[in-house]
């Protein structure tokens, strides 16, 4: 799994007031490069609540991939872009949980979505969820997530690379959404190492990629 993200540089994702515009449109393309050379693109509900995005390939020719959305209690509106924008191109998974209404789930599948279920509690099992994905072809996951998806899955030491855009403003706010939020580890130790693999430069940008080192 590919986690990537652009920040500032005192490491927020969005303002104080959720503004995420960081990205110039050159690392746009590369992100949408990136987006060709995956099998799925992953975000959490939030982001569609928010953004209603299509999750989408430009700038590029490409063969289309899964658009994967973590939500627990299928919250996401029906007629949500990932759900009506060419579903052929891009089809849409949705990961919910055991607990999951019945009706709410034909309600999507009439739509064509496929519908995964891990987990029985409240939230969706991400560990039980990725032999499933890889059981369905999909070995490479680009994670587009917020801070608490991005969590999520660093706590589970699931993201194997990293790629980071770093912009050129500080932004403060303790209510600004760092790249990852939740409880955090009480020790480095305890955390997962990557090594970085490269630094590109563009203007006023930084872009770092790190792979995940190995034991």
């Amino acid at each position: 799994m590919i986690l990537s993200a652009a920040m500032t540089i005192d490491g927020k994702i969005a303002s104080k007031n959720g503004d995420p515009e960081i990205s110039d449109e050159e690392d746009w393309k590369s992100v949408h490069k990136l987006r060709t050379e995956v099998d799925a693109i992953m975000v959490g509900k939030g982001s569609i609540l928010k953004d209603n995005p299509k999750l989408h390939i430009k700038y590029y020719d490409h063969n289309g991939y899964y658009r994967i959305v973590l939500d627990s209690n299928l919250s996401i509106p029906i007629d949500s872009n990932i759900i009506t924008y060419e579903p052929d191109t891009y089809p849409t998974i949705i990961v919910t949980t055991e607990n999951a209404p019945v009706d709410r789930i034909r309600e999507f599948e009439a739509k064509n979505v496929i519908i995964i279920k891990s987990g029985s509690g409240n939230e969706v099992d991400i560990v039980k969820l990725m032999p499933i994905l890889y059981g369905k072809g999909i070995k490479r996951i680009l994670l587009e997530g917020g801070a608490r998806l991005n969590w999520s899955f660093i706590k589970n030491h699931l993201v194997d690379e990293i790629r980071i855009t770093i912009g050129p403003w500080m932004v403060g706010g303790k209510d600004a959404l760092s790249l990852v939020e939740g409880e955090g580890f009480a020790k480095m130790c305890e955390s997962p190492r990557y090594c970085l693999s490269n630094v590109k430069k563009n203007n006023n940008y930084i872009t770092l990629y790190y792979k995940k080192e190995k034991p």
